[in-house]
């Protein structure tokens, strides 16, 4: 670069005082894209002309980070707003990989930025695969052609996995003769190696799998695969490769719909469903949304005919295996202990096991108990990070066992205390039942070769989940104990499954408590040929009879009745603050968060975990469905410092 150009980006710009030949220089406007809440756009000048859409490589804080194109032109058009500008314009270093993002994908998220308090950057971030973003991998060059369409066409699908199976395939065919091509979204990876077999037959040389469990090589060979436009393919994938293109895509199909890992758990909390059926809008694709149960908002959909229904949608559902509520009355006493097994139960895994057959329990808690408090001044410990309560378990290190204090919201790990840190007493008191807890007890009844443990402590990979799993269905006359993690591995039928405490299952902290617990008892009785059995110390209440008649109508009709008092989801869209830390420094923040969003009325309340040094407090704000996306809050949220945590519709609003 001559002194003359160097002068010109480094000196405020006196553009007329130069002949310089300005026409092959131009400014490129990008995105970061990061997982932050950086807001705004970068500039460079360039001697390229980058189109529009193109990720590039840029320099920030001397580090190199992709950002997506937006805006290009000639600094001689832009000469006004840079002699303006209060910076240094950089030079945008040569990029030996770039590639483009398709339109569609840009535009849709660009309509998630105005339901997301997010940068558009941010979005982008969390959509592209990993290797596209990292510049290892690139779309398919021919784009999924622009449709405009206001609303996608979105099919909702009730019937179990089996039923579902055969829809699938029927799609596939018709699709595969129209020459287009099908992409399958499951909620996680251990769902893939099913569906992908049960898929496979006839078209495993058409099929192409996504998993972020694949090591580079795998993932290599399927973008390879993917990027074969010889033949129509039939896509399988996660959330994580939701967003790979090809032009010739005619349906998505989203498997287990309702799944919570849908949503995204870091910033900016996106929910991958959405974004399907926003990208649909963009380029025209049909979109099934396909459960045993769909979520009440899609549903309400089907019912108000703003989503259609594939096929009918079945009053009830017919399961194969039987249903029976155990209600125990035993109280435990100084001379009687708490029984975890009643006699029923019991006796039903003695049979089961003396006739060769597989039993599943299933256990709503991990480690040995939820919650540890001390018996003389009550104080619960919890995470510092979180406030919520520590659950306790126990791992075994060169045989020696060794307590620990974990928290599932934070991640926290530390060494179990044995004093109380309040008033030092010894009498610390476990309160509730973990899965550990039920390990220990089954020890002293069965050998424990027949007992296959499956929780974190265990299934600490998805190969060691798998293997878990096989050790199980390998053995004749087994118990295979569990937590909800194990639901995905489990691909064969069980003779016996229970629910060792139901009481500790519908203790969860969200509002999506019965919508939870009532799938769970589905989806045991899909998985379950002969009895299905539900321990419970409280009354048999409604949700415990449909699932024993499967009438999932008349659950649904509870449930949007319900959701409609309380100005619930569908009815409203939840927009939700947390913040946390001392009281005293949270008064000033709290208020002026209040007065910020005084417009729409947000209502301030403390976690129940709350302690004064650890303060948890929550802001709720409902939005009426008719009045979403409210534009004007979206860019009122994006003013908030990054202390401040917002989601949308979470399933956790306490």
């Amino acid at each position: 670069m001559t002194l003359l150009t160097r002068l010109l980006f480094t000196l405020p710009f006196q553009l007329s005082s130069f002949n310089f030949k300005l026409s092959i220089m131009y400014v490129i406007e990008v995105i970061p894209l990061a997982r932050g809440i950086h807001s705004g756009t970068l500039s460079y000048y360039s001697s390229v002309a980058y189109p529009i859409g193109s990720l590039l490589s840029i320099p920030v804080r001397q580090k190199e980070i992709r950002a997506l194109v937006t805006k290009v032109e000639h600094l001689s058009a832009a000469k006004t707003a840079v002699r303006a500008a209060t910076f240094t314009l950089r030079r945008l270093p040569e990029q030996s990989n770039t590639s483009t993002v398709p339109s569609a994908l840009v535009n849709t998220a660009l309509a998630l930025s105005r339901e997301l308090p997010a940068t558009l950057g941010s979005i982008l971030y969390t959509l592209l695969p990993n290797e596209i973003r990292e510049g290892k991998a690139t779309f398919d060059p021919d784009e999924s052609p622009a449709v405009s369409t206001d609303t996608p066409e979105v099919t909702v699908l009730t019937a179990p996995l089996g039923d579902r199976l055969d829809i699938y395939r029927r799609r596939i065919r018709e699709a595969f003769a129209h020459r287009g091509s099908v992409m399958i979204v499951v909620p996680a990876s251990a769902y893939l190696e099913r569906l992908s077999e049960s898929l496979s037959q006839g078209i495993s040389e058409r099929m192409v799998v996504f998993s972020p469990t694949f090591s580079a090589k795998k993932i290599a060979r399927a973008y390879q695969e993917l990027g074969d436009l010889s033949t129509s393919k039939l896509i399988i994938t996660t959330p994580a490769h939701a967003f790979i293109d090809r032009h010739d895509i005619v349906e998505i199909i989203i498997d287990q719909s309702r799944s919570p890992h849908y949503r995204g758990r870091v910033r900016p909390y996106i929910d991958i469903r959405e974004a399907l059926k926003k990208l649909a809008v963009q380029t025209g694709r049909r979109l099934m949304l396909g459960d045993v149960l769909p979520s009440p908002e899609d549903e309400w959909k089907r019912r108000n005919e703003i989503y259609e229904t594939e096929g009918e949608s079945p009053r009830r559902l017919n399961f194969d295996s039987r249903f029976k509520v155990i209600k125990q009355k035993d109280k435990p006493t100084g001379e009687t202990p708490f029984c975890l097994f009643s006699s029923e139960l019991e006796s039903a895994i003695e049979k089961t096991l003396a006739e060769k057959g597989r039993v599943f329990l299933y256990s709503a808690r991990r480690g040995i108990a939820p919650v540890v408090a001390c018996a003389d001044c009550g104080s619960i410990f919890r995470c510092p990070d979180s406030g919520t309560p520590y659950s306790l378990f126990r791992t075994m290190e060169n045989g020696e066992e060794k307590r620990w204090f974990l928290s599932s919201t934070s991640g926290r790990r530390v060494k179990a205390a044995e004093t109380c840190p309040v008033c030092s007493s010894w009498r610390l008191r476990e309160r509730g039942i973990g899965i550990q807890h039920i390990y220990d007890d089954l020890l002293q009844r069965y050998d424990v070769d027949r007992i296959v443990l499956f929780d974190h402590t265990t299934a600490k990979t998805p190969r060691r989940a798998a293997e878990l799993v096989y050790d199980f269905y390998d053995k004749k006359g087994s118990i295979l104990l569990g937590t909800a993690m194990t639901l995905p591995y489990l691909e064969e039928p069980v003779d016996l499954s229970a629910i060792v405490s139901a009481d500790a299952a519908r203790t969860v902290p969200t509002w999506r408590a019965d919508e939870e617990f009532f799938a769970l008892l589905l989806a045991l009785r899909e998985i379950t040929t002969d009895t299905v059995m539900v321990q419970t110390r409280t009354d048999v209440d409604d949700i415990l009879e449909y699932a024993k008649t499967g009438q999932i109508e008349r659950f649904f009709n509870d449930e949007l009745e319900l959701c409609q008092a309380l100005n619930y989801p569908p009815f409203s869209y939840f927009v939700h603050l947390t913040i946390s830390g001392p009281s005293e420094s949270l008064r000033p923040l709290e208020a002026e968060l209040t007065g910020v969003l005084s417009d729409w009325s947000i209502v301030f309340y403390s976690a129940p975990e709350s302690q004064r040094s650890q303060t948890v407090r929550y802001g709720l704000i409902k939005i009426p469905s008719a009045s979403w996306p409210d534009v004007r809050l979206m860019d009122t949220l994006r003013t908030l410092p990054p202390n401040v945590r917002i989601e949308i519709n979470p399933a956790k609003i306490v």
